[in-house]
């Protein structure tokens, strides 16, 4: 009966931090070297917390041994369990900017996990005496962080095989379908907007299926088509994404397109990748594995993609706003109705208007019409379709609420912070940014913080930054282009940054909320 007591009352207490241990995994796409740089990462800007709060524990749970021997053991349970009762409590109060999805990985992760603190709770109740075990508590509490990694590590044959099988039926399933084009997109920002804004264009002739959201990896592209594709489709336009070398190369073996999309090129996951070079060769991928008779869009305005060798013979189009790009995108103007802007292609000029904002959401759009165009898609149909774009959720989409917010908060890059800031820089009445910078930009990660800094400097009137010490080199480069001290705001979180604003911003404003990074990476 004692034991049973013992295993109820420490596995509600390590609830919380195996919550939230999992919940940071998740985060870090279940990838256990991500996950060990930022539990790293986290310690090492932490660790004050940490020897605080395992210090409190200790001593809490030391003032036991000064009670008599017989009623320790049920003493510390009460202590415990009181603990675990407040800390579940506190939890419930927190508010997460992303809460963890219970899918069906958590979930066995989470038996495996119970499991494997259910055999060392037995073993500790059996060998360790009652003193002992008021001791070894504080350091319970904290382990769950890493026992993630070998429970990861555990499952991951298991985790591999469920992948595989699935993966195996949709490729049958895509094989089985020989009318279905396919259209394979990345890049390192604009697959997503590419994606969506090709869907309008296809859709009204074509039955078109698309990857939902950033379902971009392996698992989502496998749950789309199992759980979406039917055979009356016509287009299956598939977003790839990547962070490490081979993605890319695997996906294309897996989904196998006619047709390959380049968006752009940068150091997006620097970090994971190791080098410009590595990200470069994945990302062109897209257009190397293509078959012969297949057909490559590739950005004319990249300078990555536009010095790189393809190594294949397959027909390739160039888009962008270069003199010499097969789709061509000029005279853009904007106005309070949105962008109009002209396509130009064998000579002949078309003109566009979109309410979406933007020289990227020019460009993108541009690659859009390159390929629906090449599908068969006349030029007024696509006019229409442009017209009619409706904005792409947290990617430069216009919001009213307390002012008018561009709400920019989706995994932001350089090139489109650049572009969220010129759009900002026009708008007649007070701007403010929020923002908690870049993430995953390896050794560049400070110079383009301290670049972000200068050019907000040079856009805003007030500045308001989440994370004191993410956005560091932002301050410096804000300070260092005599940016006012007074009009910069440094705070823990989104919320808080979003009070400041709603304190100072009148109706007519104009807020850009660039970058929204998980709950992971904000401090």
């Amino acid at each position: 009966m004692m034991l049973f007591c013992f295993l109820a009352v420490y596995l509600f207490f390590l609830y919380v931090p195996l919550k939230q241990s999992m919940h940071m995994f998740q985060q870090n796409r279940y990838n256990k070297g991500r996950y060990r740089t930022w539990l790293v990462s986290y310690i090492r800007l932490s660790w004050k917390l940490i020897v605080k709060i395992l210090l409190t524990l200790m001593l809490s749970y030391s003032l036991l041994l000064l009670q008599p021997t017989s009623m320790q053991e049920i003493l510390l349970l009460m202590l415990v369990a009181i603990f675990a009762y407040i800390s579940c409590k506190m939890e419930e109060e927190r508010v997460y900017r992303k809460p963890l999805v219970k899918t069906a990985r958590i979930h066995r992760l989470a038996i495996l996990l119970y499991t494997l603190y259910g055999i060392l709770l037995c073993l500790l109740h059996y060998f360790l005496s009652a003193a002992a075990l008021i001791l070894v508590t504080p350091f319970l509490f904290l382990s769950a962080w890493l026992m993630v990694l070998p429970a990861a590590w555990i499952s991951e044959p298991l985790e591999m095989a469920i992948r595989n099988h699935y993966a195996a039926d949709a490729a049958k399933l895509l094989r089985s379908n020989n009318a279905l084009s396919i259209i394979g997109i990345t890049g390192s920002y604009g697959k997503t907007s590419v994606k969506t804004i090709l869907n309008e264009l296809l859709s009204d002739v074509y039955y078109t299926l698309m990857t939902p959201g950033s379902y971009n990896n392996q698992m989502g592209i496998t749950l789309t088509i199992r759980n979406k594709l039917e055979r009356l489709h016509e287009v299956f336009l598939c977003e790839m994404g990547a962070d490490h070398v081979k993605e890319i190369h695997d996906l294309m073996q897996f989904v196998k397109p006619q047709y390959g999309v380049v968006t752009s090129v940068g150091p997006q996951h620097l970090a994971t990748f190791g080098s410009m070079e590595n990200i470069l060769h994945e990302k062109m991928q897209m257009i190397e594995c293509l078959p012969a008779d297949g057909i490559g869009f590739v950005n004319r305005d990249n300078a990555y993609i536009r010095t790189y060798s393809i190594q294949n013979t397959c027909r390739i189009v160039w888009f962008g706003m270069s003199e010499d790009a097969d789709y061509r995108c000029c005279d853009i103007r904007y106005s309070e109705e949105g962008t109009s802007f002209t396509v130009i292609q064998e000579g002949q000029s078309h003109r566009f208007h979109t309410k979406l904002l933007g020289k990227h959401n020019v460009v993108n759009i541009t690659c859009a019409i390159a390929v629906a165009h090449t599908l068969g898609v006349s030029w007024e149909i696509m006019a229409l379709a442009v017209e009619k774009l409706p904005y792409i959720e947290h990617r430069l989409q216009v919001r009213k609420s307390f002012c008018t917010l561009l709400d920019d908060a989706y995994n932001s890059n350089p090139e489109g912070a650049r572009c969220a800031l010129e759009v900002l820089k026009q708008m007649k009445h007070q701007r403010f940014i929020i923002t908690p910078g870049f993430l995953e930009l390896g050794e560049q990660q400070e110079e383009e913080q301290y670049k972000l800094g200068e050019e907000i400097a040079d856009s805003v009137d007030t500045a308001v930054l989440v994370g004191a010490v993410q956005t560091k080199s932002i301050a410096a480069g804000l300070a260092d282009s005599g940016f006012p001290k007074e009009r910069v705001h440094v705070c823990d979180s989104f919320q808080e940054a979003l009070a400041i604003v709603q304190k100072q911003a009148q109706l007519q404003d104009c807020v850009l909320l660039e970058n929204d990074l998980p709950d992971a990476f904000n401090h």
